[in-house]
């Protein structure tokens, strides 16, 4: 348990609160290269020769980098041996979506018990998603965002911090969902007072990274409530569905979801295009994920 608030019983609504807006305050920083990486995605004087100096600090997150870079999901055509081939190949934006997926990676693999998630189940999960939603894409011929993958990498970061609450107040979360009909994440706004959504979205605001990362994952329950970067929401809140119909990483919370009429008639969706992008996601993601559990 976390020393965020005062044990059953103890504490209402405001108080879980507060101690949310704790937890979130002091949620460890990416490394400090993946916030220059940021920096440099703004620096238009940016150039490949800057870039490989901050990463090649760090062994572990080159030896990633190219382990990713030469993943299908990332698809080189040819075997790619160094950290500058690496960058030249994809570009600032897909490295930047490689260290984060090597940075966020790790803290994923913790058993997370008041989602009733095992270890690894998170890091699969979310790894799913992230799959799903570049596959989606490709399958829907929609451009894909070139942060898509990161999107859905990261929509479910919040319950690393909810985790302790949501254990806390199991029994009490649990009622609202099978006695009211709520949804948990509305139910955990109802008792925390924040969702695991708004808690991951306030994360990465907090980490300054792209907007669109922060808006898939405050609204990927609720795609039709997002005000920006709609589509990149609806695309992670369909993957995020998708995972769950699969079996992977479903935990307490899986078998309440609600899949978003809006979000499927925007996007056209029929079966045989969820059963396709399924298949192509399943042989991707086993391969991915035992690159990022290292």
């Amino acid at each position: 348990m976390n020393n965020y608030y005062s044990g059953p019983g103890a504490s209402g609504k405001e108080d879980y609160l507060a101690g949310i807006l704790r937890a979130i305050d002091t949620f460890p920083s990416m490394p400090s290269f993946v916030s220059s990486i940021i920096d440099l995605l703004h620096d238009p004087n940016a150039n490949i020769q800057t870039i490989a100096e901050r990463v090649k600090f760090d062994p572990g997150m080159t030896a990633n980098i190219l382990k990713l870079t030469n993943s299908a999901q990332f698809g080189a055509q040819h075997r790619i041996a160094s950290l500058q081939e690496a960058i030249v190949r994809l570009g600032l934006r897909q490295l930047f979506q490689l260290v984060v997926s090597a940075g966020i990676s790790k803290r994923m693999t913790r058993p997370l018990p008041g989602y009733e998630l095992r270890a690894d189940e998170l890091l699969s999960h979310s790894v799913w998603a992230a799959v799903a939603s570049a596959e989606l894409c490709k399958a829907l011929h929609i451009n894909a965002h070139d942060m898509l993958f990161t999107a859905g990498l990261l929509h479910d970061l919040g319950k690393l911090i909810l985790d302790d609450f949501v254990q806390n107040e199991k029994g009490h979360l649990q009622e609202l969902v099978q006695l009211n009909g709520m949804t948990f994440d509305t139910a955990e706004t109802e008792v925390l007072g924040m969702s695991h959504a708004e808690t991951g979205a306030q994360v990465l605001i907090q980490w300054n990274f792209p907007e669109a990362l922060s808006a898939a994952a405050a609204w990927h329950h609720h795609p039709e409530y997002a005000e920006s970067h709609k589509d990149i929401v609806m695309i992670v809140h369909i993957a995020d569905a998708l995972a769950y119909s699969e079996g992977v990483g479903c935990g307490i919370d899986g078998m309440q979801y609600e899949l978003s009429t809006e979000a499927v008639n925007q996007l056209g969706l029929k079966k045989e295009t969820l059963e396709y992008v399924a298949s192509q996601t399943l042989s991707k993601m086993q391969q991915l994920e035992q690159i990022l559990k290292g």
